[in-house]
């Protein structure tokens, strides 16, 4: 049995989901192929990918990204085939066909109901696809609601996995800057995006928070007094450093949908403090498995949430928030198996 997953762009949360699919699929006897953009993070990682020729504009490395998924399955004859997201349909369905051809299990991952900004794809033909799929999951209710109403067609709801991938590599120490007095308190990932709200973590380094450190990590992150700042792409034994060295997770979000960095930061054992906005109140019990502040919380809020994290307090949810999101990772590996037909 072979399951080819294809992902589009081959970076951030949705590779790292494409990795644990990959991951979890073969521990279950399950023979996999990845298909993927040359040069991406899934290519760096714990999984093997197929190389596809890259090309001199997004649009003709994206054809040459969906004619390797047709001839993969050509070649492979998968039982399944795995869609993360969709990035410009129309050119995409040709991967649709091919697998229907075959008689392959069509299984897609919606990551977000906004199907999709100008700025991250086309809706044009999103529908049908997501209407011809065998299997149609989302991360959270949030999302899969939406796609449902405006597919006509239900969605399930699957665990967002550990990214097991990215633990997978080997630990480095934690980076000196990161190091000091006091307990860290993290912001991490691509945080240049409005909707990240880093200006919320550089009002609370203006004004300070007694007995935590501020620490910011990923591409776009600022430099700033009382800000330990590690800017650029972190490699993924850095990140597990960091995240593994912080007592809490920042996450001051405008929007989001699911969120990859609530996963990692309850797998490795720092309290999640977010807004409660889009899908995270689905990934967050307040006050058992992280603290949910309102959308629109001052910084006042995100002092008084870090001043009440004591260590009874903080060991307390750090540990129910890891056995919650492990035990859904087992829910993720069960079902993604029956879905493939491995169980």
């Amino acid at each position: 049995m072979t399951v080819l997953l294809v992902d589009w762009l081959g970076r951030g949360g949705i590779a790292q989901m494409t990795e644990a699919w990959a991951i979890e699929l073969r521990a279950a006897g399950v023979d996999t192929a990845i298909v993927t953009r040359p040069g991406r993070e899934l290519g760096q990682g714990s999984v093997p990918v197929r190389s596809v020729p890259d090309r001199r504009t997004r649009l003709l490395a994206h054809v040459a990204l969906v004619k390797a998924a047709v001839a993969a399955i050509r070649e492979l004859r998968p039982s399944a085939v795995v869609l993360q997201n969709h990035v410009i349909p129309p050119v995409e369905a040709t991967v649709d066909r091919a697998a229907r051809r075959l008689g392959s299990t069509v299984v897609r991952v919606v990551h977000d109901h906004r199907l999709h900004s100008r700025w991250a794809g086309t809706q044009i033909g999103v529908h049908g696809l997501l209407q011809r799929a065998d299997v149609l999951l989302a991360h959270t209710h949030y999302v899969g609601e939406q796609v449902a109403a405006a597919v006509g067609r239900e969605v399930e709801i699957l665990p967002l996995p550990v990214q097991v991938g990215v633990l997978a590599h080997d630990v480095t120490p934690v980076p000196e800057r990161l190091l000091g007095p006091g307990d860290l308190a993290l912001h991490f990932g691509v945080v240049h995006r409005e909707y990240k709200g880093t200006d919320v973590i550089l009002a609370l380094a203006a004004r300070g928070v007694p007995g935590w450190r501020l620490g910011v990590v990923g591409s776009g992150a600022p430099v700033a007094p009382g800000l330990a700042t590690i800017e650029g792409f972190v490699a993924p034994g850095v990140l597990v450093a960091a995240v593994g060295a912080s007592a809490a997770t920042l996450l001051p979000y405008r929007f989001a949908t699911q969120s990859g960095a609530v996963v990692l930061a309850q797998a490795l054992g720092s309290v999640p403090i977010a807004n409660a906005v889009g899908g995270l109140p689905e990934q967050i019990s307040d006050g058992k498995t992280g603290i949910l502040l309102p959308p629109k919380a001052g910084v006042g809020a995100w002092q008084d949430a870090l001043s009440s994290l004591d260590e009874p307090t903080r060991q307390g949810i750090a540990d129910r928030a890891a056995a919650h999101v492990w035990a859904a990772h087992g829910r993720f590996c069960a079902r993604i198996a029956e879905i493939v037909g491995a169980a």
